[in-house]
């Protein structure tokens, strides 16, 4: 059983909130950052609404033109989160400014800077063209305006027709300010996404190329691996069905790790041309020194052995891509390669005594869009080393990196 109206009205749906709750709900609910864009505009607003009240008070006008320019300048808190609405507003306070009795005459100062700024706003929001059209109209609107003014307020038409081509020379000089401000923001935006999409470029590129060379020394291995497997049952003798089965199967997985290694690391490629040499080791540093160009002492520490594929491609890559960040961030500098064979790992030094980069608080530096820093990284982690990067104590930059061998 239900008592007529709680349970029952909640039922159907209907409403027991009572307006008082609504709007105490409405205030727990406000931001003031929701209706205000910025603190500089509520000083904007405010300083306007005040200076414009003084003008007023001075020359002693009615009340009604107090609160007309009150309203002309004080939208200016809100132009950037409303700019319709500040505009609208103070167009309505002018007009009204205008109507007062005097000794208001023409507009106060306050109230043609917050006309100016609400209109430069407007054209801002809005694209080149349109933003000209709007002003073309409202150009094309000043005389008649001046026309019904002269008629249906018998006012003075020499000073009517002075404000009215200030309006519209200070209408076309707040259209080109907002123009060009335009088109400075434009170019400040497609030179960031320029520089962002080469830095997705780069970063992409450097992917690629390790996930090549990856492929090209796993490939390798996993080929010798169903070689391997496919001929044991003829190098072996005495294996039994058992054996040759386990093989058979052997050769058959490697086979198809192959082709889907292979497949994965073609949508990789794709759009980066294929490296068909074989990958450069260490034996190619006198080469890779000697097309340097500049002056580059070599020192191995230890007893020189044969490196992992990985290991060894990696490490000269490092060196490479090291030298090449040498070359153009510290052209004509010293280069200093060292090369210590550690009996489980490799570590690589390179440094230049250039001026060297400003450290950041992490140490490492910013090696801009070309991410030969972080490629260096990834390439030193993927084989579970490390690599540190930054400034010297006394100027330069080094490259110091552990790869493990064993």
């Amino acid at each position: 059983m239900t008592t007529p109206g709680g349970d029952n009205a909640d039922n159907h749906g209907v409403d027991l909130t009572t307006p008082l709750d609504r709007i105490e709900a409405a205030i727990a609910a406000f931001d003031v950052r929701r209706a205000v864009d910025s603190p500089l505009d509520v000083l904007i607003g405010l300083g306007l609404a005040f200076l414009a009240a003084l003008g007023m008070y001075g020359v002693g006008a009615a009340p009604q033109s107090m609160a007309a320019v009150l309203l002309a300048t004080a939208p200016q808190a809100v132009r950037r989160r409303h700019p319709w609405l500040s505009v609208g507003l103070t167009a309505v306070g002018a007009a009204l400014l205008l109507a007062a009795p005097p000794p208001v005459g023409l507009w106060p100062v306050p109230v043609l800077v917050s006309g100016t700024l609400s209109f430069f706003t407007i054209q801002r929001s809005l694209g080149r063209r349109t933003a000209w059209l709007f002003t073309g109209v409202l150009v094309c609107l000043l005389p008649p305006a001046l026309l019904f003014a002269v008629v249906a307020a018998d006012a003075d038409p020499y000073q009517l027709g002075g404000a009215a081509a200030g309006a519209a020379v200070l209408l076309v000089g707040t259209t080109m300010a907002a123009d060009i401000g335009r088109g400075r923001t434009e170019v400040r935006q497609a030179k960031a996404d320029n520089l962002e999409a080469l830095r997705e470029q780069a970063a992409m590129a450097e992917r690629a190329r390790i996930a090549r060379e990856m492929h090209d020394i796993v490939a390798h291995s996993i080929s010798m691996v169903a070689v391997q497997a496919e001929t044991a049952p003829y190098t072996i003798p005495g294996l039994g069905d058992d054996a040759r089965r386990e093989f058979a199967e052997i050769a058959v997985a490697a086979r198809g790790t192959l082709a889907e290694m292979r497949r994965l690391l073609g949508v990789l490629r794709a759009d980066v041309p294929a490296e068909t040499a074989p990958q450069p080791g260490l034996a190619r540093l006198p080469e890779l020194i000697e097309a340097h160009g500049g002056e580059v002492d070599l020192d191995v520490v230890g007893e020189a052995r044969e490196l992992p594929q990985p290991v060894d491609v990696s490490a000269y890559r490092i060196v490479q891509e090291a030298l090449t960040n040498a070359r153009v961030h510290a052209p004509g500098a010293r280069v200093s390669i060292e090369i210590a064979y550690r009996p489980t790992m490799l570590v690589l030094r390179v440094a230049d005594d250039g001026p060297g980069p400003a450290a950041s608080p992490s140490g490492d530096h910013d090696d801009g869009p070309g991410h030969g820093v972080i490629g260096m990284r990834e390439r030193a982690a993927a084989l579970g080393g490390w690599l540190t990067a930054g400034g010297g104590p006394g100027g330069g930059f080094f490259v110091r990196a552990g790869l493990p061998t064993g």
